[in-house]
């Protein structure tokens, strides 16, 4: 039977684990959050996804998440 700290280290552990991104797969052309064109210069970095906008929001909610 798991307890509480179990439960919290499970999730500790899920946390922690960081998985690579991929980037050899091509760029969308258009952000798939808000259809915003993703500039061209952007579309070379690779597997981007996002535009400048939506994906700095992501990270800013990423970063003050707790």
């Amino acid at each position: 039977m798991t307890d509480l700290i179990d439960i919290a280290q499970m999730r500790q552990i899920e946390q922690v684990q960081i998985v690579p991104k991929d980037y050899s797969k091509p760029s969308l052309a258009e952000c798939e959050a808000c259809g915003n064109e993703i500039p061209p210069e952007r579309q070379k970095y690779g597997a981007v996804t996002l535009c400048i906008a939506c994906q700095t929001h992501l990270e800013n909610k990423k970063r003050n998440f707790r």
